[in-house]
């Protein structure tokens, strides 16, 4: 067993990446990184080192597959989380951290973190039309999401991707009300 490497995980992390399927190259970012990221890879890189600290690196072929494996379900379990109907607290201000506002770009990558995570409840056109009629605003669905979250949170403790998960659940059961009543 060695201790996996930033060269080995950014490695492992670009294999990885190329297996999966998304639809910016930044949707993990919000859900796997810890703000210093910029795209997927780099997220997946930085959730590899968390995650498998020691790892046998002599098998090569079975590290791709199992860490290929555990992500896959640990980004389900993600989903069935904000599918469930259960609902995170945004995370407070702390008194002793500066609260930090979002940018733009960590706006963007939210809001396509929330539709990643979304998205496995249906199809695309279909989850594009029901954000359409809930949460309104201008653009197309990411705008519109993005819009959304702006209205919901303006700063977060650590890092943006505290603010994913808690809002993603929300979206979603704002969402699952509304096409239930259509």
């Amino acid at each position: 067993m060695k201790t996996l490497t930033k060269e080995a995980a950014r490695s492992l992390a670009k294999v990885i990446s190329s297996r999966l399927s998304t639809f910016h190259s930044d949707d993990l970012v919000a859900i796997l990184g810890v703000g210093r990221e910029s795209d997927n890879e780099g997220a997946i890189q930085s959730w590899l080192i968390s995650r498998f600290t020691d790892i046998d690196v002599a098998h090569v072929d079975s590290i791709m597959e199992h860490t290929s494996e555990v992500l896959i379900q640990h980004l389900n379990d993600l989903r069935m989380e904000v599918a469930g109907g259960y609902i995170s607290e945004l995370p407070l201000p702390l008194d002793f951290v500066q609260s930090k506002l979002i940018t733009d770009q960590e706006l963007r990558c939210i809001a396509h973190a929330i539709y990643f995570l979304v998205i496995g409840e249906g199809a695309k056109s279909y989850l594009d039309s029901l954000i359409y009629l809930v949460v309104g605003g201008e653009g197309n669905a990411i705008d519109r999401i993005a819009g959304w979250i702006s209205s919901q949170a303006m700063g977060y403790n650590y890092f943006p991707s505290e603010l994913t998960l808690p809002l993603a659940q929300r979206l979603m059961k704002i969402l699952k009300r509304v096409g239930e009543s259509y």
